[in-house]
């Protein structure tokens, strides 16, 4: 069984291509979106193996939803009514490239390529690490943190969605240093862009400048968070 996740700016393309997944028993469409910010936070907190994806979509197009989620492992298909596109789509992890209207014996073909690829491995068994608030000790992976604040000598983990459902908690507070943080979670996933704040990179959606400040969006939060002076150009790596 495949766990799908459609994104695409358009209501009726994702429920015409749900209609016509929906004729393959190997497909359980988890989810579609309309955002393509809530689609990055869906692909980071639900891990679908397939993401059928539109390239030109407001604010976040497909190629920055890629980029943004390059981390994580699923088959991606790119579905839209423009060719052109071709030759920048596989410059990413993309496998297939369907053009709209997507006709049922070509999405056969896509399917069965995907069937013929290796099987998906997850890297999150190295970025596990344990938090513990002084009574309970929890196992967090890079998909349960959002970011973590320094508040005086504690800091408080920020859990997201995924992760505040399997923990029934929003944060967590502890005394483990940021220091720590940083070397327990490494560069790859998680940045600390400010002394008081370590983000996870995957969540990232916009940098915006108000006056002489640098300030950085994540997905599902409703706090902007800043940046030093130092580290804006790190971030703004992160979304090229």
């Amino acid at each position: 069984m495949y766990r799908v996740l459609l994104i695409d700016d358009e209501p009726a393309a994702t429920q015409a291509l749900k209609r016509s997944l929906a004729a393959f028993e190997e497909i359980d469409v988890i989810g579609s979106y309309n955002d393509p910010q809530k689609g990055i936070e869906a692909i980071c907190q639900r891990m679908p193996d397939v993401v059928f994806m539109d390239i030109e979509m407001p604010g976040l197009d497909g190629f920055m939803v890629a980029k943004a989620t390059e981390h994580i492992p699923y088959h991606l298909v790119y579905v839209t009514a423009y060719s052109e596109h071709a030759l920048s789509a596989f410059e990413t992890k993309v496998v297939d490239y369907l053009l709209k209207p997507v006709r049922q014996t070509r999405l056969e073909r896509c399917l069965e390529k995907i069937k013929a690829l290796p099987p998906l491995t997850s890297p999150l068994v190295d970025s596990e690490i344990l938090v513990s608030d002084g009574k309970t000790t929890y196992r967090l992976t890079q998909n349960d943190i959002s970011h973590i604040e320094s508040i005086g000598r504690y800091q408080q983990v920020n859990l997201t969605t995924s992760g505040q459902r399997k923990f029934q908690l929003q944060t967590i507070v502890t005394e483990e240093t940021m220091t720590n943080f940083e070397n327990e979670l490494g560069s790859e996933h998680f940045l600390r862009v400010h002394r008081s704040f370590i983000v996870n990179v995957s969540l990232i959606t916009q940098i915006q400048r108000e006056a002489r400040n640098t300030l950085v969006s994540l997905s599902g939060v409703s706090q902007s968070i800043p940046v030093a002076r130092a580290k804006v150009s790190l971030v703004n790596e992160y979304l090229e």
